[in-house]
């Protein structure tokens, strides 16, 4: 259960800043929807998530053009991965959301080919769906792989790419390619990182929450109790009403 609720937090997939013809282009009521969707975000709040894609949704029915949709179809998918891993979201909507934000992706990529963070958050989406199948990651363990090579060869230190890439790092099997100390120096880059981009950037500007959370994992997972907890409290100090961290994370922690 951990796991599950922890890649909600997630993913994945480090952005400098996003070339001006995907900001300049968009209508004038995209900053206050991702605004919206971020804090929602952040705020635990299912609900605000929701009305967010819908808006997005709408933005996208509006015809934009193709340098506006690739990051239209990009955020729609962000909002749905955030979405699927809601625990009052029922196992049939969570597949279909995952299975629209691969598409929405998909898409994304196909319209911007140099878009890395939709190839990071694309490797994530398809480790969430490992997740909840193990039995699929014959055939997605690949292209999650795939995906997040992709991501480091356009953008190395994009702080997503680096997220994704240490979730995936740490949610593998080692026989597969997991690594504990990759997973823990992927973050840790991402981090440092995120310490350089404003935080006020244009969408995508999400994972300083989720670094700290996922570091934190690491660090448990090592026998680091100190260090993991003051990630934690780092990750609170971004996301204070995550039940996340407070009620599944922490409490973890402690029975260690």
């Amino acid at each position: 259960m951990t796991r599950t609720m922890c890649l909600a937090a997630i993913l994945v997939t480090v952005l400098v800043p996003a070339p001006a013809a995907r900001q300049s282009s968009m209508p004038p009521d995209w900053p206050q929807v991702t605004g919206q969707l971020e804090q929602a975000v952040l705020g635990d709040d299912a609900a605000g998530v929701r009305r967010a894609r819908t808006d997005l949704l709408r933005l996208l029915a509006a015809g934009p053009a193709t340098d506006r949709a690739a990051l239209l179809h990009y955020a729609i998918a962000y909002a749905g991965w955030r979405l699927s891993t809601n625990p009052a979201v029922s196992a049939r909507e969570r597949d279909d959301l995952l299975d629209d934000a691969e598409t929405r992706l998909k898409t994304a990529v196909k319209l911007d080919p140099e878009f890395a963070e939709g190839y990071a958050l694309l490797s994530g989406v398809y480790g969430l769906k490992i997740n909840f199948s193990p039995m699929s990651g014959i055939l997605l363990g690949p292209r999650s792989g795939g995906a997040i090579d992709r991501a480091e060869q356009l953008e190395p230190e994009n702080p997503r790419v680096l997220l994704s890439r240490g979730i995936g790092k740490f949610n593998t099997p080692a026989m597969f390619g997991g690594s504990l100390k990759d997973a823990e120096a992927c973050l840790w880059r991402a981090i440092d990182r995120f310490a350089v981009e404003s935080p006020a950037k244009p969408f995508p500007a999400w994972g300083r929450f989720d670094a700290h959370a996922w570091l934190g994992q690491v660090l448990a997972r090592r026998g680091d109790k100190a260090a993991a907890r003051a990630e934690y409290e780092r990750a609170l100090e971004v996301a204070p009403k995550s039940g996340w961290v407070q009620f599944v994370l922490m409490p973890a922690l402690e029975k260690k």
